[in-house]
Parts: structure tokens; sequence; C-alpha cells
């Protein structure tokens, strides 16, 4: 039986993406005062950064969606002294998890 392939990931699909994320964890992020203060946009770019790398580089689609750039999230903020890295990257993965391959199937046809 041949190896099923996953598409290859789609520019304008992850920069569509990718701005929404970034709206999303802007909104989520800047409620959160208490947690974020004034640092609440920087962690919305690390996230927003890697997420962008990760749909460029690596999501074709359903099946596709993998937990390591959320990692990678809650890593980096925490690595550069910004506060709320676990939070920020369970927001982003829930984000993810119910949005990504729902608007992959809207954008593909395939839904």
């Amino acid at each position: 039986a041949a190896e099923y392939k996953f598409p290859d990931p789609i520019p304008e699909f992850a920069d569509a993406e990718t701005e929404k994320f970034r709206q999303h964890m802007m909104n989520k992020l800047t409620k959160k005062v208490e947690r974020y203060g004034d640092e609440a946009e920087e962690v919305v770019e690390v996230c927003t950064e890697i997420f962008s790398t990760f749909l460029h580089s690596e999501y074709g689609g359903p099946g596709t969606l993998l937990v390591v750039p959320f990692c990678d999230m809650a890593d980096t903020i925490t690595d550069r002294g910004l506060p709320g890295g676990p939070q920020a990257a369970r927001a982003a993965v829930k984000w993810a998890q119910e949005h990504v391959d729902k608007d992959w199937k809207e954008w593909t046809g395939t839904g």
C-alpha cells in the first residue's frame, strides 16, 4: 500500500491563518493585564513568529498539527524572561485545535 503524503504547506493560507492567530492572541493576552502587563505584545509576537514558521514549513492540513511549536512557545517565552509562557501556549494550542484544520478545509475546499 502506498504511504499517504500530506499536502505541502500553502504560504497564502499560512499568512492568513497567522494573522487570525495574532489577532486572537492579542485580544486574549492584552485582557490579562495582571499576568502580562506591558509585555503582552512581546509574548504575542513570540507566539506568532513560532506559529507562522510552523504553518509555513510543516503544516500540510488535518493530521499535521503538531504540539512541538506550542511547547517551543512556552519555552521561548520563559527563556526570554517574559511572563505567562505556559498560559500563552495553552491559549495558542486551544485556538489552533479549534480553527486551523477547519480553516484549512474551508481554504482548500476539502471540508
